[in-house]
């Protein structure tokens, strides 16, 4: 099972370009679930291409939960993060991906003129992450909280059934688990929300504020 694109965007069709246009020139291999990719090994940045599995993007030092990557998806093409910022994806079902270094796929992209499929490529992304890092710093717990919900009711429902809300909630947050635990059971209470044994199975309504 794969994470798909919600939403078939301009923007989304040139990084689904990219990639078929990256494809011939690189080798996919069967990665196994629990493995970790670095985007750094060595001082070297390293791009992933992505064909299918579901993959986990994660943040080195203290393992928050950053993102689930669609498919089909390249990432580290870009380059611009620092070596120290220890990212690194991890496959959460048996996956199939293609482990380059930025060097080399750069070296694709200049030889086959691709560079607007890549600019449209990262604009998706950094659009991406600034929404995801916006919510992350909302003023309040439960709009953090809020965002995470609607987030992993998008999720799988093979990986949705497999973790509790108050899990997923944690580990892509910095809330403490006694302030997920407490509004999640009052959104249950008040019928926003239905949990069978803390497992998410539908979002009724969510207001804004709360």
């Amino acid at each position: 099972m794969s994470i798909q694109e919600p939403h078939d965007t301009d923007d989304f069709a040139a990084t689904r370009e990219l990639f078929e246009k990256l494809c011939p020139y690189v080798t996919f291999d069967v990665v196994l679930p629990g493995a970790r990719l670095y985007l750094f090994k060595e001082g070297e940045p390293y791009c992933y291409l992505i064909r299918s599995g579901i993959c986990k993007l994660h943040h080195g030092p203290d393992e928050i939960l950053i993102n689930t990557m669609y498919i089909p998806s390249v990432i580290g093409v870009g380059g611009v993060l620092a070596a120290n910022t220890a990212l690194f994806l991890q496959p959460q079902t048996t996956s199939e991906i293609a482990t380059v270094t930025t060097q080399e796929i750069r070296q694709i992209i200049a030889r086959f003129n691709l560079w607007e499929l890549l600019s449209k490529h990262i604009y998706r992304v950094t659009n991406r992450f600034f929404m995801l890092s916006s919510y992350l710093n909302a003023p309040t717990a439960y709009e953090i909280l809020r965002f995470q919900l609607l987030e992993l009711m998008n999720e799988p429902l093979e990986f949705r059934e497999s973790i509790s809300a108050a899990q997923y909630i944690q580990q892509k947050t910095r809330l403490s688990r006694s302030s997920i635990m407490k509004i999640l059971s009052q959104l249950k209470q008040g019928g926003f929300v239905k949990l069978d044994n803390g497992i998410l199975k539908e979002i009724c309504h969510l207001p804004l504020k709360y």
